[in-house]
């Protein structure tokens, strides 16, 4: 685990196992959708969840740094607490 990434739990084990997805800790939602520009919001920016381990419309990340590039943004925008999870 990681403090480079605030806000962000995640186990560098896991890098070499992806796809990854992103869920809002202590939940079982994950992020669908990151919108960092919608100005609705203040701060600017909305983050869309999904509910259910494997649900479609998950994001999916390829790659580890991905995923933590797009946690990073969820935490920025609603200071969610996240965890990187290998995909199902």
């Amino acid at each position: 685990m990681s403090s480079l990434h605030t806000g962000v739990t995640f186990y560098e084990e896991d890098r070499a196992h992806g796809p990854f997805t992103i869920r809002i800790g202590g939940t079982s939602e994950f992020v669908s959708r990151i919108d960092p520009d919608c100005q609705r919001s203040s701060p600017p920016g909305q983050v869309y969840l999904c509910e259910g381990w494997s649900n479609p419309n998950a994001l999916v990340f390829e790659t580890m740094d991905a995923a933590l590039s797009a946690a990073d943004k969820v935490w920025n925008i609603e200071g969610f607490h996240t965890s990187i999870e290998k995909s199902l």
